[in-house]
């Protein structure tokens, strides 16, 4: 979906008269962020930042055409790849500090009364029983998102010491890392994204009170990778890839007697509950319970019959 009106440009004036910036906003469904990184890839670009539904691209400004040039590039890519967008804003910006500018726009997320995430750098300004620390990088998982805050309440509450969980589609690794430190003896998270693993490992570095070990990454596409037995998994996906991937979810799950094995995935939009619902239960998967933040959807399924065909509580 193009834009036919003309955009106007904005320049913003700061204080360091140094470099000139591109900065081109999109609007693009969340669900389609994935699809974008990859038609993205392809370009030149110095940098990309999420916002709500939409994206910005920047590149270092050192011509005029370089507007328009872009502008037509990124649209066709979009294009190509069917990702469904319209232009938002054209930006001229000049140099300043970056980093401290991201840094100062993270902030710590409490979770409940008793789990905050929060970057490295604010850590000692919060106080909470549970805290994880995750500095997140492109990859998606700081708890900010409404999805990641329902699946942190998920795995504190139904992870069990002793057990095997799987993180499918880690980003930050934050699920991972708080499945361990509700009790969880080993979990194995994978993400097909290249930064998302760099960052889990980053981030499992950071949090030194891990048991050693306790944390297998891989980068892996979840309708591939060979899944070991486990009591629990967390998929903070979204529904294309959770549905056609609810058998292999099912046949994954072990539960070890008297506790079933739990699924919890998210990701999910309003509309789309009741057919994800629909389809785990043909499987066997017994549905619990669904928590609504916003427009997205958390969803906690159980498997209640061990490998021998044992139901349990």
């Amino acid at each position: 979906m193009l834009e036919t009106t003309p955009t106007p440009i904005t320049i913003v004036e700061t204080d360091f008269p140094q470099k000139q910036y591109l900065n081109l906003t999109y609007s693009i469904p969340e669900e389609q962020y994935e699809a974008a990184y990859t038609a993205l890839a392809f370009e030149d670009h110095i940098g990309i930042t999420e916002g709500l539904d939409e994206i910005s691209i920047c590149y270092i400004l050192n011509s005029d055409s370089l507007i328009e040039e872009k502008t037509k590039c990124i649209c066709k890519l979009f294009t190509d790849f069917n990702i469904t967008f319209k232009i938002l804003n054209k930006n001229i910006i000049t140099e300043k500090n970056w980093n401290k500018e991201w840094e100062d726009s993270i902030n710590p997320v409490y979770i409940n009364k008793s789990l905050v995430i929060t970057p490295s750098w604010k850590h000692e300004t919060v106080n909470a029983p549970l805290k994880l620390i995750i500095n997140p990088q492109m990859s998606f998982g700081s708890g900010h998102h409404e999805t990641t805050h329902q699946m942190a309440a998920f795995v504190q509450e139904y992870t069990q010491q002793g057990t095997m969980w799987i993180d499918a589609g880690t980003g930050t690794g934050v699920l991972a890392i708080l499945a361990v430190y509700c009790g969880a003896k080993h979990v194995f998270a994978f993400d097909n994204d290249e930064w998302s693993v760099l960052n889990t490992k980053e981030n499992i570095e950071r949090n030194v009170s891990l048991p050693q070990n306790s944390i297998t990454i891989k980068q892996a596409d979840v309708f591939t990778v060979e899944l070991p037995k486990a009591q629990g998994i967390a998929a903070n996906l979204h529904k294309n890839l959770i549905k056609p991937n609810l058998l292999r979810f099912y046949d994954a799950l072990t539960p070890i007697p008297p506790h079933p094995a739990h699924l919890l995935v998210s990701g999910i939009l309003r509309y789309d509950v009741e057919d994800v619902i629909a389809d785990a239960v043909k499987i066997g998967f017994r549905h619990k319970e669904t928590r609504t933040k916003g427009d997205w959807v958390a969803l906690h399924f159980c498997k209640d019959k061990d490998s021998d065909g044992n139901i349990q509580h």
